[in-house]
């Protein structure tokens, strides 16, 4: 029986995908894929520094009073307000979608997924960031989920599979019509 804690509500968009994408990247280690965590690191500094500020602007008017801390309340308030724009263009610009980056045999993979809103297509891109040659794939969640909330590895693996392969041996042609892969150069 599948673990129930994997369950997914089939109705939202977003469920989906991050169950997807969770998925996605525990394939990925399974074949020898090993993550690089550039992009979540970056991610989680300017995170964890907006916090460090704010703590200290609010411990030190806690401990002095606001009188006293008007001014390095102003100051912290401004450093967390920049660090979090820093953050929204980090995840907006260089992120763009990125759910994992990894190596194998010398070949730097990226993987960026996207949703549109109403519709449940799962759009994946996967690229071989050395050529940068990439593939572009889509396929409805209906695919890789039953009806109860379950992800259904084996299609999405095979999927990612024919993905992969296509980018990194450059397998594909043009257009494959059997799932939807649109090779870039």
């Amino acid at each position: 029986m599948p673990n129930p804690k994997n369950k997914v509500n089939i109705s939202s968009l977003p469920d989906l995908k991050n169950a997807t994408d969770d998925e996605i990247v525990k394939i990925l280690a399974g074949k020898g894929y090993a993550q690089i965590f550039n992009l979540i690191d970056i991610r989680l500094t300017l995170g964890f520094l907006s916090v460090i500020v704010a703590a200290a602007a609010g411990g030190y008017d806690y401990y002095v009073g606001f009188e006293k801390a008007k001014t390095y309340t102003a100051i912290g308030v401004s450093f967390y307000f920049v660090l979090n724009i820093a953050l929204t263009i980090w995840i907006m610009y260089y992120e763009k979608g990125t759910i994992y980056q990894g190596f194998k045999d010398g070949k730097k993979i990226s993987v960026m997924s996207t949703t549109k809103k109403y519709t449940p297509i799962y759009d994946l891109k996967v690229t071989e960031t050395t050529t940068s040659q990439s593939t572009q794939a889509k396929k409805p969640f209906t695919e890789f989920f039953d009806s109860n909330g379950y992800i259904v590895r084996k299609p999405l693996e095979e999927w990612i599979d024919g993905i992969i392969t296509s980018v990194v041996h450059g397998g594909a042609t043009a257009m494959n019509s059997k799932d939807g892969r649109k090779k870039q150069k």
